[in-house]
């Protein structure tokens, strides 16, 4: 018996061809995933070569000693090889170890700049372009992790200070207003009690003490009101806000402050109004609390994009070069917020060693205004 033809049409052959094979996707995946593997291999085979190569490309951005030491220890390579455990822990590490180089004052720039640099180093053990593109997507992928984890620890520096302003905020709070509310409830009721016993005369004194006390205690509010800064801006203004507390530090401490201001007002976002008062505020306490100086001079001028303000005074200076400034004078706190917001904190202090010689100590804040100014 002859078997029956069946005939299919060419368009028809070449749409069923075209249908996905079983298990075709991962096929796929593997042959996509197939030039970074080989690559990897390559890279991994060279690696002490790769290194050297490194290091060398890395003098290029002329880093300090520290910065240097810290960048190294971004280590791509070592983070690559994580690959072959897994997805998770390859950018868990690149950005643990992003987050370490925050933490050590390495600029974002630098450490995404040390990532493209070692892709620089890879070039000569690559083959073929499949190879290179593959090696390309990594490192932009490893650029992305690197910047996540400046934005996390950015994050996690911010909240530290919130948490340390909201501390300082209630000490003061219970240690000036809570201790006056205190003593003037106890002299109230004397004087109640004063009263009913027929005792006028000795009220006198007491209700004279009890307004010493609400006085201070208005004068405190006052003051913890200027310190929490953005309320204070936002209903003032910027630099009317630092004029008011210019001046009421003046009336308070007795040392004369001179404010020179630009010539044009600067249009800044209210991150960097905030962080300048912040760190105006700090130096000035400083000032008043360690630097037994007579007069500081707080400067803001803005050239290029970029806003500069310095508290310079004429006290007894210090050896900046010997403290730590993550722990003395509150100066860690201020290098935080600066460098939060890409910005540049600089100190220098002199102590007169003899008759006639320089004393006192000059702190510089630069903030970039470009991108909030548009």
């Amino acid at each position: 018996m002859r078997r029956a033809l069946k005939f299919v049409r060419p368009e028809r052959r070449a749409r069923a061809d075209a249908l996905p094979r079983p298990n075709a996707g991962a096929a796929l995946l593997e042959e996509a995933q197939r030039p970074l593997h080989h690559a990897l291999l390559r890279i991994a085979s060279t690696a002490s070569r790769i290194e050297r190569s490194w290091r060398r490309l890395l003098r290029g951005l002329e880093p300090g000693r520290d910065e240097y030491d810290a960048l190294l220890g971004l280590d791509p390579g070592a983070c690559y090889r994580l690959l072959a455990t897994s997805h998770d822990a390859y950018r868990a590490a690149v950005e643990t170890r992003a987050r370490a180089l925050m933490r050590a004052g390495v600029a974002e720039g630098h450490a995404i700049a040390a990532v493209a640099l070692y892709l620089e180093a890879c070039l000569a053990s690559l083959r073929g372009p499949a190879e290179l593109r593959a090696m390309v997507r990594l490192t932009s992928a490893t650029q992305r992790f690197v910047a996540a984890g400046y934005g996390e620890e950015r994050a996690t520096g911010m909240r530290r200070l919130e948490d340390r302003e909201r501390q300082k905020l209630a000490s003061d709070l219970h240690d000036e207003v809570g201790a006056d509310l205190i003593v003037l409830k106890m002299y109230v009721e004397m004087i109640a009690m004063e009263l009913t016993k027929g005792g006028v005369a000795a009220v006198g004194p007491k209700l004279a003490e009890a307004l010493v006390l609400i006085s201070h205690a208005i004068e405190s509010v006052r003051r913890l009101t200027l310190d929490l800064g953005p309320a204070f801006l936002e209903a003032l203004g910027f630099l009317p806000a630092l004029r008011s507390f210019v001046r009421q530090f003046s009336v308070r401490t007795g040392i004369k402050v001179r404010l020179e201001e630009p010539a044009s007002p600067p249009r800044l976002p209210v991150s960097h109004e905030t962080a300048l008062y912040r760190v105006l505020r700090g130096a000035l306490s400083n000032v008043a609390k360690h630097s037994k100086a007579t007069s500081v001079t707080v400067t803001l001028s803005s050239q290029d994009e970029v806003l500069t303000m310095s508290v310079e005074d004429d006290g007894q200076g210090f050896d900046a070069r010997g403290l730590d400034a993550g722990r003395g004078f509150g100066l860690g706190a201020m290098r935080e917020r600066i460098r939060e917001l890409h910005g540049r904190f600089a100190l220098e202090s002199h102590v007169a060693r003899r008759r006639g010689e320089r004393s006192g100590t000059r702190l510089e804040v630069r903030l970039p205004m470009g991108k909030a100014a548009a």
